[in-house]
């Protein structure tokens, strides 16, 4: 369990399987593949590119580590496998083909304690992002915010897309605490008070607990399952009451214009 901001802590690889079955369940397939695996990094080493071999060390007790190559790794935070059988637990995400582009999230927040965003203050915000983007692109940043709100990932403050769609990628940040719901990353959805009605249709199919019964059954073929534990299911129940009861508070205001 994390304390602190959203954003708070290490990537979780296990919030990558989850992202990957709850976008199946709601039908946001933009989601990458995601499965889980143990791996013997002794055997990783042996068959090792020079390219990886490079990121990894073999330590005076015998432990085989690595750290990877990518943004924010470093020699100094390498992951070892288990004492005993040098196993690291991971996730194998499935490479999303074709060009991605990337953007700046308009509900960025500023990771700074003492400053914020302006969508954090302005009330009329969402008319901002109206004169910048099209619907179809603020519809799919509502979905993903009523995604990331499921699964407590605050660390959108960019986005992919591919042929012009976003895509719900590097969910690490996922299911930090469950006992605590950051409201503000359903911000988009509350200030635009818009969603798609098939997404609506989608969030009301699973009601009374059926979503994390469905989630539950898919993960029991990952091979790191048990993936969740019971408070972190229970939590994404009750963050699903808290977007019906937005969704609803919008209908009562706007209508049904409010489902596209």
């Amino acid at each position: 369990i994390f304390s602190g901001p959203v954003y708070s802590g290490k990537d979780r690889h296990t919030a990558e399987v989850v992202a990957f079955y709850l976008g199946t369940i709601l039908n946001l397939r933009w989601t990458p593949i995601s499965v889980g695996r143990r791996i013997d990094l002794k055997e990783v080493y042996r068959k090792a590119d020079t390219e990886l071999r490079d990121t990894m060390e073999v330590r005076t007790d015998s432990r085989y580590c690595v750290y990877g190559k990518c943004f924010y790794c470093r020699d100094t935070e390498a992951v070892c496998g288990e004492d005993d059988t040098n196993v690291v637990e991971g996730v194998l995400l499935l490479l999303v083909p074709g060009r991605i582009a990337k953007d700046r999230s308009p509900w960025q927040r500023t990771y700074r304690d003492n400053i914020k965003a302006q969508w954090e203050d302005d009330e009329g915000y969402c008319d901002v992002v109206k004169e910048k983007l099209s619907e179809t692109r603020l519809l799919d940043l509502i979905d993903a915010s009523v995604f990331d709100f499921l699964i407590q990932n605050g660390d959108r403050h960019h986005y992919e897309t591919r042929n012009e769609r976003v895509l719900l990628m590097d969910n690490g940040k996922g299911f930090g605490n469950p006992s605590v719901d950051f409201i503000d990353i359903l911000a988009p959805l509350y200030q635009c008070c818009q969603l798609r009605r098939s997404t609506w249709y989608r969030l009301t199919l699973f009601s009374g607990g059926s979503l994390t019964e469905t989630l539950e059954d898919l993960t029991k073929y990952d091979l790191l399952y048990p993936i969740l534990t019971d408070e972190h299911l229970e939590a994404i129940e009750r963050r699903l009451l808290l977007v019906y009861s937005t969704v609803e508070i919008c209908l009562h205001k706007y209508g049904e214009s409010v489902l596209k």
